[in-house]
């Protein structure tokens, strides 16, 4: 089989490799209220920001506020600071079911991606911390693309850079967002219900802690 035919395996960041879901909203949260703007409740965050990249994500709350489009720059360099100091006080935990589902999938021999939302420098600092970013070939984060999840941009992107076809691969989601861009995209998806989201039952499989059994079975059955 030639190399640009093998599936590829290809994890989001939040709520599969890392548990950063909080402090994202924390950080999210604290640029509003630094920029005298209306709290953002929990609820709102999760049903219209979670899983997407800031720049969706912010712009999504201030539409659903009827608040000024200029804010979003200053809240995303806001949003950015407050997340940054987060992470330099240990708010973020590595999730050891997604990282030994990682490690698996690099010992099986497979092309591995890390497709997320996250800014550059925060996914690269997740992924040292998680002693795995010298194994991972191929980054895609929230600079590299034009429209982030729930496009499928993000993951057509992965998939040409481990040079793998889309219809082969498996993309491991926690979002709504998230599985629906691996879908467009092409790829089979693995959700792992970190929360309680109906829309996960959009994917291939759902389990609630991720395992490579599960990353198996589903690259056994014909695509």
């Amino acid at each position: 089989m030639k190399s640009e035919r093998r599936a590829g395996i290809l994890f989001d960041l939040d709520g599969v490799l890392i548990d950063s879901e909080h402090a994202h909203y924390e950080a999210t949260r604290l640029a509003f209220r630094e920029r005298r703007l209306p709290e953002l409740s929990a609820e709102m965050y999760q049903a219209l920001m979670l899983g997407r990249p800031d720049r969706e994500a912010i712009a999504a709350g201030l539409a659903a506020l009827g608040l000024p489009a200029q804010e979003l720059v200053p809240l995303l360099a806001a949003k950015a600071r407050f997340y940054r100091e987060l992470l330099r006080d240990g708010a973020v935990e590595l999730l050891e079911d997604g990282l030994a589902t990682l490690e698996a999938a690099l010992r099986h021999g497979y092309p591995v991606a890390v497709v997320t939302g996250a800014l550059a420098d925060e996914a690269e600092w997740a992924l040292r911390a998680a002693g795995v970013r010298e194994r991972v070939p191929v980054l895609v984060s929230a600079e590299d693309v034009s429209r982030g999840k729930p496009d499928p941009e993000p993951y057509l992107l992965g998939c040409a850079r481990l040079g793998t076809v889309p219809e082969q691969s498996i993309a491991i989601e926690d979002s709504p967002a998230g599985v629906a861009a691996g879908r467009a995209a092409g790829l089979r998806v693995l959700a792992v219900a970190r929360r309680s989201f109906p829309e996960l039952a959009r994917a291939d499989r759902v389990v609630e802690r991720l395992s490579w059994d599960d990353v198996a079975a589903l690259l056994a059955q014909e695509p």
